[in-house]
């Protein structure tokens, strides 16, 4: 492992650096023309209540203006959507070319971009929007910011070849994806931090995946191979599966209760004798996703008599089904949890509580150093990384990746510079 230095170590003038990036990021971040106020404002609207939940209306009250207003700055929501996602993009290109000239020490350039990002997610509220909304977009539109996305990422992973030349490309790529998706799900990981501790945290995090010893694969292991559909046999499930596969491509809103009853195989009148809209559908593929993680996850946990064992049967379950066919189904609850009614969000999300309150209790149990809502973030830092990677088409092709996933939440629960 190439030596790094810790906070404590770092030089002052690299802490400068990363000030300046700081306070460049977000004086470019502010936008002093009313377009950049409506886009700002959207952004942080589709990241609290969704796209589709929010009306041009609303937008234009968020910065004192009417609806028919906000068309003299962008032609529609869609477009809105396209620039603020740009705005992230042209944030994150600064603040790589601002690392790329303070210094070109690989170390120095890694904390200045960690610190930049940290600031950029700790302290903004649209980190998951190109994670969440991303299929609103077109084909072309999708093709444009997956490609930046995976120069971010391929930038990342360069520095980290450089810092640790012995990781090579193949491993450096997906530790390179797992920083930025750590990052991309901040939102989620916050919680009642203060933006300091949990600036903190998100370091910690990032150094300790990119420190990461991934296990070599096994050469003659193969890519992992998606499962092979079957329809279920009754007629509810087949609503369910087929809800899932749905909802995961296209997204709830895209797909209509006719597509659900046409990939079921039964009529649209039939499907309504079971289930009374799209909405309860989703309810639906959602309490299946959530109340199924609790049930194995508390056999598995039957056996664990230690909190090492907890955590590493919290991993490994947690794994097993983000890989297999539920995976799509945490996807989802991601994406479209935002729009079930409020009162069924609450439900969903008290049962993820449950879920998580594990990994606190054994996280926390492992370190005396670490608070429960410090462990709490960690591990929900730690589930996202897995669901994101799980879920992406080209990782999931890595032979061995269940055990890379391992190596990486076993790094980032218990980040050697907090513990």
């Amino acid at each position: 492992m190439a030596p790094r230095m810790g906070k404590s170590e770092m030089s002052r003038s690299t802490a400068t650096r990363a000030d300046t990036v700081k306070a460049t990021l977000r004086s470019s971040a502010r936008g002093a023309q009313r377009t950049e106020q409506v886009a700002r404002a959207a952004a942080h609207l589709f990241q609290e209540f969704g796209y589709q939940n929010v009306s041009i209306d609303r937008i234009g009250s968020a910065v004192g203006l009417t609806g028919p207003a906000v068309y003299r700055h962008f032609k529609g929501k869609h477009d809105i959507l396209v620039h603020a996602l740009m705005s992230q993009v042209k944030l994150l290109e600064e603040l790589h070319s601002l690392s790329d000239q303070e210094t070109a020490d690989a170390q120095e350039q890694l904390q200045v971009l960690i610190a930049g990002l940290c600031d950029l997610t700790a302290n903004g509220n649209e980190a998951t929007l190109w994670r969440r909304e991303r299929r609103h977009l077109g084909p072309d539109e999708l093709e444009l910011f997956r490609g930046y996305f995976t120069a971010n990422q391929d930038m990342i992973a360069a520095r980290i070849v450089q810092l640790r030349p012995e990781a090579g490309a193949h491993k450096a790529d997906l530790l390179g994806f797992a920083v930025l998706t750590m990052f991309s799900n901040t939102p989620n990981i916050r919680g009642n931090l203060s933006a300091e501790r949990l600036q903190e945290l998100q370091a910690a995090m990032a150094w300790a995946l990119i420190d990461c010893e991934l296990p070599d694969a096994d050469p003659a292991e193969k890519p992992l191979a998606d499962p092979e559909h079957r329809q279920p046999a009754g007629r509810r499930e087949r609503i369910i599966d087929a809800a899932a596969r749905l909802f995961n491509e296209h997204g709830f809103y895209d797909v209509r209760i006719d597509d659900i009853a046409k990939a079921s195989d039964m009529s649209t009148a039939t499907l309504y004798q079971h289930m009374s809209g799209k909405t309860e559908v989703l309810r639906a593929v959602l309490e299946r996703g959530a109340e199924g993680l609790l049930y194995v996850t508390a056999d598995a946990l039957a056996y664990a008599t230690t909190p090492q064992e907890v955590l590493d049967a919290l991993i490994s379950t947690y794994i097993q089904q983000a890989l297999g066919v539920y995976g799509r189904i945490m996807q989802i609850l991601a994406s479209d949890l935002l729009y079930l009614p409020e009162d069924e969000q609450a439900a969903l999300r008290n049962t993820q509580r449950e879920y998580v309150a594990e990994w606190v209790e054994a996280i926390a149990a492992l370190s005396d150093s670490l608070s429960a809502a410090d462990a709490r973030a960690l591990a929900q830092a730690a589930i996202a990384v897995v669901t994101d990677v799980s879920q992406d088409p080209r990782l999931r092709r890595r032979p061995g990746l269940a055990d890379e996933l391992t190596a990486l939440v076993r790094a980032m629960v218990l980040p050697p510079d907090l513990t």
